[in-house]
């Protein structure tokens, strides 16, 4: 298996990847760019995850996988429902108001943005420029992939206004909601009903904020019906159970010690903590002699957690995943700082590692020719395409992204018997019905099996 584009990991850009808007939006994670089906992204930086070329040239040579280098190249509603449009300018001066925790302008740019939010509000409300100002503006405070999963979902109201001839906002009524989703189940390319409910979600969202801004009557968004998805519709059921996660940390310990891929597989591998919570980990987040990790939500600068401040924790580690972590620092850590000052535990050399090449560790370490084994839909890794590179490795059907790691890591603890309610919703930063619904993959007899431990004795 050649790799024609190996290069080293001199930067990671700025996660860029948008969402997949068809993903099931109900699954709590999948805001995290995690999605099954990934629009195609570029490597940050221009070529395949590698480690630094040189390290560990006496050890015997690994089978084929991403970080096998070749000589000279670096591994690598209804309508009885009262109008309730858009009332008189006199009254939307009135109700000028902002959600909660939209602050008030102290600065030239929040100024103009107040300027430019009168004009938009005045008059006619053009469906687009509004929906384009409510996503720049991000009143929420949602992280920028959110808002790309906003961008992504409002697109299908635009262009069902744009169809009807619906250019004034303030002309949308209770009827023109119904004829929207009936829109999204009959004309637009979605085809799940999680997927449709995603987009109504948004557009509830939208439609709220448009009534802080004197669009419409209090309470309007709540004539946007939510299709009910039933317990198992639109899951994705894809998981890597908690021996294959092993067995990668383990191929990655005796061939490529210490390196990157190895540390944020061990890290993975032990906690089953969401991509966002490894990129947001410091060198100070990690006690060597306690053995544990402390997650800490520092969104002022820049590494906001999923669930905010409610998501702080300690984690604690394996030895195993220890030792990982202290040799990785040892041998192969950069000592740089990111945009903020702040030290990341896993670096590159601008920088703190993006969340982006963490995935594309994830897929390509899970390709299964990576660690040696054979390809089970027969192709050959000399030749496949999937195989040559890191790039290419979502091609590999059996690749998986991060999601499933975690997914199969809570399965793991689940078919255990380990507490859900006080142990595991407390580690995972997941409420136990989430992790009821949408993680746990294990089966009646699995959990029967783990209770009958906990009782048999008694």
């Amino acid at each position: 298996m050649t790799d024609p584009n190996d290069g080293f990991d001199e930067s990671d850009r700025p996660d860029e990847t948008p969402e997949n808007p068809d993903q099931p939006t109900t699954d709590p994670d999948q805001h995290e760019n995690d999605a099954e089906n990934p629009t195609r992204e570029v490597r940050t930086d221009g070529g395949e995850v590698v480690t630094d070329p040189g390290q560990h040239a006496h050890q015997t040579p690994q089978p084929h996988g991403p970080e096998t280098p070749a000589p000279g190249m670096v591994g690598q509603s209804q309508d009885t429902h009262t109008n309730t449009a858009r009332p008189t300018e006199s009254t939307n001066s009135q109700t000028d108001c902002s959600p909660t925790n939209i602050g008030g302008p102290d600065t030239d740019s929040e100024t103009a943005n107040s300027s430019n939010r009168d004009q938009l509000f005045s008059g006619a409300v053009a469906v687009d420029d509004v929906v384009e100002f409510y996503l720049d503006t991000n009143p929420w405070d949602v992280q920028p992939n959110t808002v790309t999963a906003y961008r992504n979902r409002l697109k299908y109201f635009q262009e069902f206004c744009a169809k009807h001839g619906i250019e004034d906002l303030g002309t949308v009524q209770p009827k023109t909601l119904d004829e929207f989703q009936n829109y999204l189940h009959k004309e637009s390319s979605l085809e799940a009903t999680s997927s449709i409910k995603g987009c109504l979600a948004a557009l509830r969202k939208f439609l709220k904020y448009c009534e802080h801004r004197g669009v419409f009557d209090h309470g309007f968004h709540k004539l946007v019906i939510l299709p009910t998805v039933s317990k198992h519709e639109g899951q994705d059921e894809r998981w890597l159970a908690r021996e294959s996660a092993g067995e990668i940390v383990d191929h990655l310990e005796t061939y490529r010690p210490f390196t990157k891929a190895h540390v944020v597989w061990a890290i993975l591998a032990e906690t089953g903590i969401r991509q966002s919570t490894l990129y947001a980990l410091d060198l100070d987040d990690y006690d060597a002699e306690e053995r544990y990790l402390t997650v800490v939500n520092r969104e002022e600068t820049g590494t906001r957690l999923k669930n905010g401040y409610d998501a702080e924790r300690e984690l604690s580690i394996s030895e195993d995943a220890a030792l990982a972590i202290d040799g990785y620092i040892q041998e192969n850590r950069n000592a740089v700082t990111d945009d903020h000052g702040r030290e990341p535990l896993v670096t590159t050399r601008n920088g703190r590692l993006q969340k982006s090449t963490i995935r594309q560790y994830v897929y390509a370490w899970t390709r299964p020719c990576a660690t040696g084994q054979d390809c089970p839909v027969g192709e050959d890794p000399d030749t496949c395409d999937a195989a040559q590179t890191n790039n290419a490795a979502y091609d590999c059907p059996e690749s998986l992204s991060p999601h499933p790691v975690r997914r199969g890591y809570i399965t793991h603890l689940r078919a255990n018997g380990v507490p859900t309610e006080d142990v595991i919703s407390k580690r995972c930063d997941a409420n136990p019905d989430t992790i009821e619904r949408w993680y746990d993959m294990s089966t009646e007899s699995d959990r029967r099996e783990a209770r009958r431990e906990y009782v048999e004795d008694l």
